[in-house]
Parts: structure tokens; sequence; C-alpha cells
């Protein structure tokens, strides 16, 4: 039996320093959010270079189309830990802007992906013009 629950979905966000700048990357990408579950939270997890950290406000911001899907404002837990609440009512793919800054403030941000998979109803190609799965 797995200890894992199905309804917190963990995201990794890690930070590199390359020769071209700041890289943040997210894994999964995009965040799978099984259809059929509703009320789902997204918890994502600050690792790689020393001295970054999410910002207190807006550390996770989901497209404004998707309110109905993300109704809250990310919460800062602390410096490396952030979450989101999905109702996942809707099959959709949704964009989402992960945010950090240095040790200085200097924001970085990647625009990454959750494919959500809607309520036990919810059917992909609809037909009303979104981006459904």
């Amino acid at each position: 039996m797995s200890d894992t629950n199905p309804r917190v979905v963990p995201v990794a966000v890690n930070v590199s320093i390359e020769t071209s700048g700041v890289k943040i990357t997210c894994s999964p990408e995009p965040v799978p959010v099984a259809k059929g579950l509703d009320d789902v939270l997204i918890t994502f997890t600050l690792g790689g270079a020393a001295g970054f950290s999410f910002p207190v406000d807006d550390a996770i911001v989901a497209d404004k189309n998707s309110k109905s899907d993300f109704p809250y404002k990310s919460w800062t837990i602390s410096n490396t830990l952030a979450a989101l609440y999905d109702r996942n009512n809707k099959a959709a793919k949704v964009k989402y802007t992960v945010n950090v800054v240095d040790a200085q403030g200097t924001p970085y941000s990647l625009d990454p992906e959750i494919q959500n998979g809607g309520s036990a109803g919810t059917t992909c190609g609809d037909d009303d013009g979104d981006d459904d799965c």
C-alpha cells in the first residue's frame, strides 16, 4: 500500500546557474493532476543553487484565465516551499508561473504547465476554444 496521497502533487523546482544565466526547471513538467480528483494541493519544493528562495507573495501564479480551477493565490510556506490549490474541475493544460528571487532580491521566473484531468464527468476536446487535454 502506498503512503502517497493522490490529492497532494509534489513538484521539484530546481535553480541552477549556467554560463547563459539562471535556469529554472520543474519536475514533473507538465504537472499531472489525475482525472476525478478534486481539491488537489500542488506543492513546490525549491532546490539547487544556494541563495534562491520563493518570494513571500506570488511564488506560484496560475494563468488568470483559470480562476475557476485556481481560485486562491499560492501560499509561500517557507523560503523553499510553496503550495497552490487546484479544484481540478476542468480538463485542460494550464500555464502557470514559478517565481524565485536571489539573495539580492532579483526576480527570475519560468512558465511551465499543469495538466488538469478534470472532474469525473469531464471530457477533453469540447470545442469551447480553450486548450483542453
